[in-house]
This record gives structure tokens, C-alpha cells and sequence, in this order.
């Protein structure tokens, strides 16, 4: 009798155990094939250019020359923390070229990640730092990683074209339009 008692159990416990997940499933539900996604998730195609934007100047220069809503071109280095980029979006921080990373001071023993800038005063790096987004038409950040395809790397030499949002607070965000790589960069040899 005990091991009928134990059978049974154990029968119920597998039809249970195979029946839980159809009878639970709270995914999402398929959308519809001929639905259209708001968000674009691919880089446009003529963001990357092989000519520098006219005028461009140094991150520091247009942050005191430029207002919400001005097209500004500028120049500087991706980085600006230990990871300048976001992992799940289309945006970057870029450095001033008066800012100097461990890298460039020949001391790359010294920095485990030069691309974080540690060797400057934090306050004026924060000063010289811009976040620079490459956003939908509704103005949201793509929802891609730049760095996945290796087409931008920390420390890269970089001149961004587009508009200068409006923010809270002293941020200071560029919806770029433009990345143009800058040729001769003297790191080039040395970013991983």
C-alpha cells in the first residue's frame, strides 16, 4: 500500500511539473508580423563620414561657446570613465584633447583603464567631458552598443557632428549626426 501511496505521489508530481510551465507561461505575446517598431535599432548609415566637420573645435571651446539647440562640431578622445560607453544604448563620453589620459603620458603600466582620465583633477574633467548620443527621430538614444562591432574604442580620436540638447543641471549632450575618425591619431598603435 506504501508503495502505491508513493507511485501515485510521484505520478502527480510529474504531470504537475509538465503541466506548470504551459499552463504559466506569462511571456509577451508575439506582435503582429506586419507591426512596426518605433525604435530604430541600426546605426544610420551615413553616420560614420571621411571628412572632419567644418569648424570643428576642442569639447571644452564649444561647451563655452554653444547653447541648447546649436549645431556644434567638436574634437576630443572617447573616454571619460573606466567605460565611456553605455552597454545597452547609442551614447558615448568624449575628453577634451587638453585633458590628458595615463596613455598618452607614457605611463600606461601606471592605469589599468587610461580611458577613465584618472590622472586629472575629476572637476576639470568634468568640465571637459561631453556625452555625445546617436539618437531615433523621436530623439531617444538608439537602443545598440557602439563598442559591439568595434567601429569605436576608448580613447579614439574623434570628431562629432550634430546638435546640442537642452538638459537640467550642466550636462552636456550632442545628438550626433556625424562621427568622423581622425586620421593620424598618434594612440592609435597603443588602444586595445
Amino acid at each position: 500500500m506504501k508503495s502505491l501511496r508513493t507511485q501515485s505521489k510521484l505520478i502527480v508530481t510529474t504531470a504537475l511539473l509538465c503541466i506548470a510551465p504551459i499552463a504559466c507561461d506569462q511571456s509577451a505575446p508575439t506582435p503582429p508580423k506586419n507591426a512596426t517598431n518605433s525604435t530604430n535599432s541600426t546605426l544610420p548609415k551615413d553616420l560614420f563620414v571621411t571628412q572632419e566637420p567644418a569648424g570643428a573645435a576642442g569639447v571644452l571651446k564649444v561647451r563655452h561657446s554653444a547653447k541648447a539647440g546649436d549645431r556644434v562640431a567638436m574634437i576630443g578622445r572617447i573616454g571619460g570613465s573606466e567605460n565611456p560607453f553605455v552597454s545597452n544604448r547609442a551614447v558615448f563620453t568624449m575628453v577634451d584633447a587638453s585633458m590628458k589620459s595615463c596613455l598618452e603620458m607614457g605611463d600606461d603600466a601606471h592605469c589599468p583603464t587610461p580611458a577613465d582620465y584618472c590622472c586629472e583633477d575629476s572637476s576639470a574633467l568634468a568640465k571637459a567631458t561631453a556625452s555625445v548620443t546617436i539618437a531615433d527621430k523621436n530623439g531617444k538614444p538608439l537602443p545598440i552598443s557602439l563598442v559591439a562591432d568595434g567601429s569605436l574604442k576608448p580613447l579614439m580620436w574623434i570628431a562629432v557632428e550634430g546638435t546640442l540638447q537642452p538638459t537640467d543641471g550642466g550636462a552636456f549632450i550632442v545628438n550626433a549626426d556625424h562621427i568622423y575618425k581622425m586620421p593620424n591619431d598618434p594612440l592609435a598603435s597603443k588602444l586595445k
